[in-house]
């Protein structure tokens, strides 16, 4: 059980030359890979899948059916086979051995566990067979075993299907050829062992270790990690060279990267942390920096962490840096500060002055509370009182517990609540010199309402140092903060939909570089997800459409203009799938581009539907035009003959040549309708088989005449090839012969004048065999598959000189359908002759009941017979007249049913030929009330007419007629059905 490995090896043909087995114990390259096919045709039945355990898997080894595998009974085996299967069963490892020809399977316990419900069925089976959807994988591996090769892979992936799941599965395998007693290799050992397990939870660990290494590169504190004494940069987030001002940091000594610190403590501190291994931190740290290309130092304030890396011994082995720059906030805390001592200035410089700092706090922006030592709440401006309502009075620290807060600091106490003791003020009343808090506040009166405040409380103290109280500067940041949460949850929604759309989303920066893409993206091509930015986006159109969707897209980035073409799309499958890529710039208040966003639509379906619509439409219109040019060929002579006949109406040898001409067009026309009305019935399998034991042979010749005239006309060579005996199938002779005809037909007219046509009938494999070939014009390998498809032909000139509809295959091919059999062309190419097959199941004749099949033969009737024909065409009636006057009959015309109807009642004819389509009533109708016609009773009745579908012929039967003719009639056919009829 393998997978074909990453790296390269020898390819297949090349290890099955390499491979020579002594005494023929294997099959040759050839022979092995038709007997891999052949087992993988191969069917096997399912059967109850049940726990198998060790011992009952040897017992299958040294019990099982052998004599029924290719290996044979265990005691034929040879000696190697035999060692190392009990090798293999004695083995914990799962154990695989391939031997023979077969290659048949034989492993131990421990493999069945890999086999899953495949196994005790696998045993003995062939490697093909078992793992046949790794086959084509696996196989050249398997070759460079059998030619002498070791090999050793370790944790190779690939899909199999176990317990009827498919998965993916890693395993570390070896394969060992195995000699036979004479030194050849008769078959392979394979050791295997599935690291499924571990090759997962290496790939958790590294999903994990990218996620920590993408918060460290986005954290909005700076993050540096250092090593060794000498303190290198390994590691420092882009918050980090921000700061610093520089981006070379990695690889280098701190000293080196940012020499400006030799000269302040923070060298000393990386030295003491490492040395030490205790962490270090530091409060509003200054820092003096001096950036590449600034002309003066810049001084920022830091919070600091100083964190020992210790290894797993407990040694420092580096230093993580975490800082936050808190400049602004200090400088924020510098000015609160100053506010304060002004305002206790004010208020211990005079009474005078009080009023006016009332009124300084009051308008303060900012909350201010002025707590004695005790913790007594003496002042309280307007903005505290907005913030918290109606609080209450406090007359010390202890009635702080009214005051309802929670922590909102982002730390592992966020939500908790603060406690009396907690409070900023009553820690800087118990000692501490400055305290800062991020706190979610409940106002007063105003159960359920949260507000934000930064609160930022320092000692006021005399100037002996003795504390006398505490200011409280309190900030409502309340909307700051559910800002970012409003643009947090906008995002997350943005997102969010845009997943949930079946169309990829993507969005661009006003230069045109993308910076996002939905999910869809990420499924539809394949790509690793995450990635965005200035990938090259373009590399996934196909390169025929490439070139103009850049130039649109730079176009729309340039004007400003939306963006909108179709363009193929690589699918993660190597698909290249039309999609509609559209794209509209969004705007700012001053009209300026902020963002492009687009979809792409997968249009693939619709744009291939059109194609097929217009290749549809194309074929229709080239049919039409062919069929009118059909037409019109035997419509120019049919209506030159008429003048002609008309002019020289006592010319008989004149009238003679113009009736065959006459006689042959409409021939060729009534074929022609003959050939659309048949592959309209039998397309929609409405067309009714008459079957019976058919002799192919006698099917052969009746073909070959009708189709003589035109074999002649070409001067063609046809060579037979025709059996002695009989060929019997069950069929419709009629439509069989209809098909050799249609193939003779195609090979005449497609083969240069003077070629050769050959028909052979045989039999192959319990079918009978139709053969057509020829050495004609051959067909396009492009055609060939549609050569069986309604109106398809080869390349034609505007004269169309070869004649026909391009329906005489199809109805072939239909014909051939409905008798059970099937059809195929073959050509190698134009120019080159081609190959028409037809295979029919050979007649069963101990359950056949054959019938004649024979039509009544034409009865000449020596009396002359009464007859009146009814059409409403003057012309058609006339000339069916003058076909039956001919004979010496007796003809009466009518073109309306009822003068037929009273001329039959006074004088009643023995034969009645009418038109259904008639201007008062319909032929059904006058047929049965002729019928009811004491004197017309029995006589016979014939429709001759231009409907000729399947329900037109019963209609006429249920009305009486006793034969349905389509128009245009031929006239040896209308003098058989009349030679039926005898005299009263």
């Amino acid at each position: 059980m393998v997978t074909a490995p990453s790296h390269p090896g020898a390819s297949e043909p090349d290890a099955r030359r390499s491979f020579q087995p002594a005494a023929g114990l294997f099959l040759d390259s050839e022979r092995a890979a038709n007997s891999g096919r052949a087992s993988r045709m191969s069917t096997h039945p399912s059967r109850p899948v049940t726990p198998v355990t060790k011992a009952e898997t040897a017992g299958w080894f040294r019990h099982g059916p052998w004599a029924d595998s290719p290996l044979g009974p265990r005691e034929s085996w040879p000696q190697p086979l035999i060692t190392l299967t009990d090798l293999a069963l004695g083995s914990k490892t799962p154990t695989l051995i391939v031997w023979g020809p077969e290659l048949c399977m034989v492993y131990n316990h421990a493999y069945s566990r890999i086999l899953g419900d495949r196994h005790p069925a696998a045993l003995g089976r062939p490697l093909p067979d078992v793992w046949s959807e790794i086959w084509d994988a696996i196989q050249p591996l398997v070759y460079r075993s059998l030619a002498g090769e070791a090999l050793y892979f370790e944790n190779e992936r690939f899909l199999i299907r176990r317990d009827g799941v498919e998965q993916e599965a890693w395993f570390n395998f070896s394969y060992t050829p195995v000699h036979d007693e004479t030194g050849a290799v008769a078959g392979i050992y394979c050791a295997l062992t599935e690291t499924t397990n571990e090759v997962r939870a290496e790939r958790d660990r590294a999903d994990s270790f990218a996620r920590l290494q993408q918060l460290f590169r986005q954290a909005p504190g700076f993050m540096a990690v250092t090593s060794g004494p000498g303190h290198m940069l390994e590691l420092a987030n882009e918050s980090c060279m921000r700061l610093v001002g520089r981006t070379d940091l990695a690889g280098k000594r701190v000293s080196e990267a940012i020499p400006e610190l030799a000269d302040q403590v923070y060298l000393q501190l990386f030295d003491q942390v490492y040395a030490t291994g205790e962490a270090f931190v530091g409060r509003r740290m200054p820092v003096h920096l001096q950036p590449p290309g600034e002309r003066s130092p810049m001084l920022r304030y830091v919070d600091f962490v100083f964190q020992p890396i210790t290894d797993s011994t407990g040694s420092v082995t580096g230093v993580f840096v975490q800082g936050t720059d808190v400049t602004e906030h200090h400088h924020l805390e510098d000015q609160l500060r100053h506010s304060e001592v002004q305002a206790l200035d004010l208020a211990l410089e005079s009474e005078m002055h009080a009023r006016r700092l009332d009124a300084l706090l009051e308008a303060a922006p900012v909350g201010i509370i002025y707590a004695d030592a005790n913790g007594r709440l003496e002042v309280v401006n307007a903005a505290i009182r907005k913030m918290w309502g109606n609080h209450p009075d406090a007359t010390d620290v202890s009635e702080y517990h009214r005051w309802k807060a929670w922590w909102a600091d982002g730390s592992e106490r966020d939500g908790q609540p603060v406690g009396p003791d907690e409070w900023p003020i009553t820690r800087v009343l118990r000692g501490e010199e400055e305290v800062s808090a991020i706190i979610e506040i409940e106002p007063f009166g105003r159960p359920g309402e949260r507000r934000t405040a930064q609160v930022h409380a320092r000692p006021v103290r005399t100037h002996d140092g003795a504390l006398v109280g505490a200011v409280v500067a309190e900030m409502d940041i309340t909307d700051q903060v559910r800002m970012q949460a409003r643009l947090r949850e906008s995002e997350i929604r943005f997102r969010t939909i845009t997943d949930v759309m079946p169309q990829i989303a993507w969005s661009t920066r006003p230069d045109g570089q993308h910076d996002y893409y939905n999910r869809r993206w990420y499924d539809y091509t394949g790509m690793p997800e995450g990635t965005i930015g200035d990938e090259p986006w373009h590399e996934l159109v196909h390169p025929d459409d490439r070139d103009e969707a850049l130039d649109t897209w730079r176009t729309s980035v340039a004007t400003g203009d939306p963006y909108e073409i179709k363009y193929r799309l690589r699918h993660r499958s190597g698909e290249y799938r039309w999609v509609l890529g559209r794209a509209l710039p969004v705007r700012n208040h001053d009209g300026q581009i902020v963002r492009w966003m687009g979809t792409c639509t997968d249009i693939h379906e619709q744009v291939l539907a059109q194609k097929l619509l217009e290749d549809a439409s194309r074929r229709k219109d080239e049919f039409l035009a062919m069929l009118a040019h059909e037409l019109r060929n035997p419509l120019a002579p049919i209506s030159t003959a008429a003048s002609v006949l008309a002019a020289t109406p006592d010319d008989p040898k004149r009238v003679r040549q113009l009736g065959d001409v006459i006689r042959r067009q409409v021939g060729h026309m009534t074929r022609m309708v003959d050939e659309l009305l048949d592959v309209s019935r039998v397309t929609r399998g409405l067309a009714r088989l008459d079957c019976d034991v058919v002799d192919l042979a006698t099917v052969a010749r009746s073909a070959i005449e009708q189709i003589g005239p035109l074999i002649d006309e070409r001067k063609h060579q046809l060579i037979t090839h025709l059996p002695d005996g009989e060929l019997l199938v069950m069929g419709d002779r009629i439509r069989l012969v209809q098909v050799v005809s249609n193939l003779l037909n195609n090979a005449a007219k497609y083969t240069r004048s003077g070629g050769r046509i050959e028909l052979e009938l045989a039999v192959d494999d319990g079918c009978a065999v139709i053969e057509v070939s020829d050495n004609g014009s051959g067909i396009e390998p492009e055609l060939l598959p549609q050569v069986f498809e309604l109106f398809t032909q080869g390349a034609r000139g505007p004269d169309r000189s070869l004649g026909g509809l391009g329906i005489g295959l199809a109805l072939a091919k239909s014909i051939v359908e409905l008798h059970g059999g099937s059809i195929v062309a073959n050509s190698a190419g134009r120019g080159r002759g081609s190959e028409f097959k037809v295979l029919l199941p050979l007649a069963e004749l101990e359950r056949a009941e054959p019938g004649t099949g024979r039509m009544p033969s034409r009865r000449a009737v020596d009396a002359r017979l009464s007859t009146m024909v009814v059409d409403d065409n003057a012309d058609a009636a006339r000339t069916i007249a003058l076909l039956l006057e001919l004979q010496g009959h007796e003809v009466r015309v009518h073109h309306d049913a009822t003068t037929a109807l009273a001329d039959s009642r006074a004088q009643p004819a023995q034969l009645y030929i009418l038109d259904i389509g008639l201007p008062d009533m319909s032929g059904h109708e006058l047929a049965q009330r002729l019928r009811q016609q004491p004197g017309a009773a029995d006589a016979k009745l014939i429709a001759v007419t231009g409907y000729g579908r399947a329900e037109d012929r019963t209609l006429s039967e249920e009305a009486g007629f006793d034969l349905h003719l389509v128009k245009p009639v031929d006239a040896g056919q209308l003098l058989d059905a009349v030679a039926t009829v005898g005299p009263k």
